[in-house]
């Protein structure tokens, strides 16, 4: 393997500029690997052991496949590590009985472990092997719920959680190039069959509607990450003219943020929402943005911007919003009954 390959290249040269740009030295950007043993995180880890300190691989160990099953991926990696010279950790968690959403409780469940992992080792980075046609998928179910520029910002490429800064620095390249990759090296990696159970909306849309778009364009996963890119930057622009214009014209207490409602309502939607998601953000740690109801967030621009004096109540994912004639009040959904604005506004 070379670092001149040309999909190591590309992987790497992301790496970095996601791990500190050229102000950074590699031995400074060590990196977690979050490993399941398939192809895309297979290629990560053999890439990203073309430079010095190696990555750390870890593979987690769900308990929603058979045990022998999910025990052969993890054996799987440890061999992957072992002939990549990295070090390696597994880490067994358990969401099969928990009440919810199987799939979101797996990967919270999956992130806390690995970034306990990575904080206690000292790691500043952890990998995972999103890529490009990952984020065609995320673009694709966003866009079949109902969704707006933050919906078409797909999978982010950094982010920052615990502590730790979670990269995708696989976006700049396809599934079939991960596989390429694999095959040209002779790195062997698993197939998750629960991939292909089609009753899961991904699954359906990565082999039903994607296979339709690539007839049309071959080069659409990289399209889509290209326009994905873009949005983002538009969203991270409006959330800086926010937070810089809007936000200063709030009050806040521990568990509520209060407007004057005309100093929302003369925005455009996109502008409120973006207060709906920075006040989510401050009452809440951000949970509960990715599950959002895109009509609770029409309903709630309407309730702010019509011309009604009546109190109205709008509930958005973790939060109440409350509309009085002149005042607005967001407030944390299990705290609204003690905060209500007939009550009086909090002091600071």
């Amino acid at each position: 393997m070379s670092r001149k390959h040309p999909i190591a290249a590309r992987v790497l040269r992301r790496w970095r500029e996601l791990t500190g740009g050229t102000q950074t030295r590699d031995d400074q950007r060590r990196t977690l690997v979050a490993c399941s043993g398939g192809a895309d995180s297979t290629a990560l880890g053999a890439i990203l052991s073309l430079v010095t300190p190696k990555p750390v691989l870890m593979h987690i160990v769900h308990d929603l496949r058979e045990r022998s099953l999910a025990d052969a991926d993890r054996d799987s990696c440890e061999r992957l590590a072992s002939r990549l010279g990295c070090e390696f950790h597994a880490h067994p968690i358990q969401v099969a009985d928990q009440a919810g959403n199987t799939e979101s409780n797996a990967r919270d469940e999956r992130y806390k472990a690995l970034l306990k992992t990575a904080s206690d080792l000292g790691i500043a980075y952890l990998a995972t092997g999103h890529h490009a046609d990952d984020q065609l998928e995320t673009m694709m179910m966003n866009l079949s719920r109902g969704c707006g520029v933050r919906g078409l910002s797909g999978v982010h490429d950094a982010r920052v959680q615990d502590g730790v800064r979670i990269i995708r620095p696989m976006l700049v390249i396809t599934h079939d190039e991960a596989i390429e990759f694999c095959e040209q090296h002779d790195l062997a990696y698993v197939h998750d069959h629960t991939n292909d159970d089609l009753s899961m909306t991904r699954n359906t849309i990565r082999h039903q509607l994607l296979p339709a778009m690539r007839a049309i364009n071959p080069d659409i996963a990289m399209r889509a990450s290209s326009t994905a890119d873009a949005c983002r930057s538009m969203q991270r622009g409006l959330k800086t003219l926010v937070e810089t214009h809007v936000w200063p014209m709030c009050q806040r207490s521990e568990y509520s943020v209060h407007f004057e409602r005309s100093s929302l309502s003369i925005h455009e939607d996109a502008v409120i929402i973006e207060v709906i998601y920075l006040c989510i953000e401050y009452l809440n740690g951000s949970k509960g943005h990715d599950r959002l109801n895109q009509q609770s967030l029409r309903d709630a621009c309407h309730a702010i911007k019509d011309d009604s004096t009546e109190k109205r109540m709008c509930r958005v994912g973790p939060i109440v919003i409350e509309v009085h004639a002149s005042k607005i009040a967001f407030m944390s959904a299990e705290r609204s009954p003690d905060l209500s604005l007939d009550k009086g506004v909090p002091n600071d």
